[in-house]
Order: structure tokens, then sequence, then C-alpha cells
């Protein structure tokens, strides 16, 4: 067990969260453009796992957990940002509208921006083959709409803040 961070630094990665999500959020009310809704997204990837290791790294009660089912959604957010921050891939992917031709019957979608799956995003490197965390990406991200994962985060945060000796209650 290494020692925690400082409890304003978690305090700032836990902010970079939340604001990162809400900056998506905004975001998608306002554009359907998946490259405009990748910045805030990523962001919030980032921020996220970077909470999620310090948690780790200094609280075994949060790395057990972390190892619940319920956790994949957190396995599925390392592998992410581990492919977002090293291969620098457009993460997201725009679904529904209107599309050119016309096709019989004309139905239109809504848009909607969702994650790749991990086949569509560059492959990891041979010395960092992450097969669970794939997998885990795949259940808890991959063709689900953008924010929906994200939300899944923001509620393991909440359960973890709840946790009798969690590290949050410094912050």
């Amino acid at each position: 067990m290494t020692t925690p961070a400082p409890s304003g630094l978690l305090r700032l990665a836990f902010d970079g969260f939340y604001q990162a999500r809400d900056r998506l959020t905004v975001c998608l009310r306002t554009s359907t453009s998946a490259w405009a809704a990748t910045i805030p997204a990523t962001e919030a990837v980032y921020w996220g796992r970077a909470l999620d290791e310090q948690l780790m790294d200094a609280d075994s009660a949060y790395t057990t957990a972390r190892g619940c089912p319920e956790g994949d959604v957190m396995r599925g957010l390392k592998w992410i940002r581990n492919r977002a921050a090293h291969a620098l891939p457009l993460t997201v992917r725009k679904s529904g509208g209107l599309s050119l031709p016309p096709r019989v019957p004309l139905t239109i979608e809504p848009v909607t921006v969702l994650w790749l799956q991990a086949d569509q995003l560059p492959p990891e490197p041979p010395d960092r083959i992450d097969r669970k965390g794939r997998a885990a990406y795949n259940r808890t991200f991959a063709d689900r709409p953008v924010t929906e994962p994200l939300e899944e985060i923001a509620q393991w945060f909440a359960n973890e803040r709840s946790r009798a000796g969690s590290l949050f209650h410094g912050i």
C-alpha cells in the first residue's frame, strides 16, 4: 500500500471528474458532434481513473470492493483511459439522425453519441494487453450512450463516499 495523495489532490480529481461530466452534458445539449463530445468525455475518463488509481493505491477496502462485479465499470474505465491517453483515438461515435441517401421507410433515429467497441480502437501494445479490462470495457462502455457509464462511475464514487473509512471523508 502506498501513501495516499493529499486530500486536496483527491479533491482535485473528484472535482475534475464531476466538472468534466457536467461539461459533457452541456456539450451534448448543444451539439451532436462526436468530436466535441470526445473532449469532455476523455477528461471525465482521465479524472475518474486518476481518482480510482489513488484510492486503489491507498485503501485496501476500496481495492477489495473494486474486485466485485459492480467494479466492472471501473475496470472498463481503466482500459479506456489507457487507450485514450496512449493512443489518442476518437473514442466515441455519432449514431442516428438523417443519413443520405434516404431509405424507405424513412425513419429518423435521434442522434446519440456512443462509446466505440474495443476492436474499433487502436490495439494495445503487446506488453500492455489487458484482456479483462478490454472485456469489462465492452460490457460497460461499448455501444452505450457516452453519459451512461460515467453516471455509473459517479454512482460508484457516491457509494464509496458513503462507505465507513473511505478516503473521501477527508475531502
